[in-house]
């Protein structure tokens, strides 16, 4: 089985899935010329872009002439225009219905007024309805998405200034895994955040199989990278690259284990240590005390980090304790295959993590899902823990 995976360290917009899958190979002219079929005048335009000294491949969707307001049922009528499969139509469809809801909570308003002027009514399409039709020619079984990285700051819409991530791709990642960055620009646009939502079956924090082809796809603005899609196929006998049968459902990944004595930092510099090195792209981090030499105070400083992540997670490591010297080693690891999911509770849907333990299915909350309930609630951990996943607590309003 083929399956194409997405690393969106550097964001995630539509543009930027179509630009990784016209670097991978993908001609895209079927798809525009089934747009000009179905009345709509637009090209797909790719664009050799060089980055940073790395070359990728960027997509433009433009029209000569005015667009008109379209709705829903605008973008539904003309899917049912392309000659796609029956297939890539409804998820396409699905899709669609999907932002358009997500749209609709955001603002109030029923699904039908929904309207996709900021969003772009025919970039969505073309987005949505060519990421569905690539897989289907790539013959991809299996999307995995990387973590998304978490942006702050502010966008300019219609509706004024809103806080990023802008509403409906706030609403489009509930249930999505995400990681503190320090991007202060819009790094995942609502299309893409509805691309991970519609296309992805899992995350996983890297790609596994024989790496067939890649492609490297940049957006309209420089975030310092593109995203890079992987298309793979899987293993054909896992028990020949050493997986044992009892092993099955576990993935192997390869990680660099950075680590250094430190004993000349004081506790607020060491604490502050720790978040720049998660914010680099450290998958862990630990501290060990112990006593060093000459009889001081002090312990090892262990960090774990992707084979990607390390030339940044390296200099932070130098530049936020001044040791002298890192310690690395390629350290392999065994995981549990997971993915996000989404319960709903009696406060909400809660965010969690899906896995298998042999027959076993386990759903886990997520920490930040829980955290954020404790907050709204004012209700301790262990109490939310009780009331949501058990009996609950007396003094809650429950019987005893």
């Amino acid at each position: 089985m083929r399956s194409l995976y997405l690393d969106c360290a550097y964001g995630l917009g539509g543009d930027m899935v179509l630009a990784g899958l016209a670097d991978m190979g993908v001609d895209f002219a079927p798809l525009q010329d089934m747009l000009h079929g179905a009345g709509i005048a637009a090209r797909l335009e790719v664009h050799d872009v060089c980055r940073s000294g790395v070359a990728g491949r960027r997509m433009d969707v433009v029209w000569d002439d005015a667009q008109p307001l379209r709705h829903l049922a605008d973008l539904t009528d003309i899917l049912e225009r392309m000659p796609l499969s029956a297939a890539v139509r409804g998820r396409a469809a699905a899709a669609l219905r999907r932002l358009a809801e997500a749209e609709a909570a955001v603002h109030g308003v029923p699904v039908e007024r929904v309207h996709f002027h900021e969003v772009g009514a025919i970039d969505t399409l073309a987005d949505v309805a060519g990421c569905f039709w690539a897989l289907e020619q790539l013959e991809v079984g299996e999307v995995v998405c990387s973590p998304l990285p978490w942006f702050t700051g502010t966008v300019e819409c219609d509706h004024g200034t809103m806080p990023l991530p802008a509403p409906a791709t706030l609403r489009l990642l509930e249930g999505k895994p995400v990681y503190p960055t320090r991007f202060t620009q819009e790094m995942i646009t609502p299309t893409g955040a509805l691309l991970v939502d519609a296309m992805a079956d899992r995350f996983a924090d890297g790609p596994e199989g024989v790496l067939l082809r890649s492609g490297l796809g940049y957006g309209s603005r420089d975030s310092g990278g593109g995203l890079r899609v992987l298309l793979l196929e899987a293993q054909p006998c896992r028990a020949a690259c050493g997986v044992a049968g009892a092993e099955e459902g576990l993935e192997r990944d390869e990680v660099v284990q950075l680590e250094s004595n430190i004993d000349h930092l004081s506790g607020e510099e060491l604490g502050y240590c720790f978040g720049v090195l998660m914010d680099a792209g450290a998958l862990d981090v630990l501290y060990l005390p112990g006593v060093m030499k000459k009889n001081r105070p002090g312990g090892v400083l262990r960090v774990l980090c992707e084979p990607a992540r390390l030339a940044g997670v390296q200099e932070s490591f130098f530049r936020h304790t001044h040791t002298l010297g890192i310690r690395r080693t390629r350290v392999e690891r065994v995981l549990v295959r997971r993915r996000g999911g989404v319960r709903e509770t009696s406060l909400g849907p809660l965010a969690t993590k899906e896995y298998a333990l042999g027959d076993v299915a386990v759903s886990r909350p997520e920490h930040e899902a829980m955290a954020a309930f404790a907050r709204k609630t004012g209700r301790s951990l262990p109490e939310l823990r009780a009331m949501l996943f058990g009996q609950e607590t007396p003094g809650d309003g429950s019987p005893e």
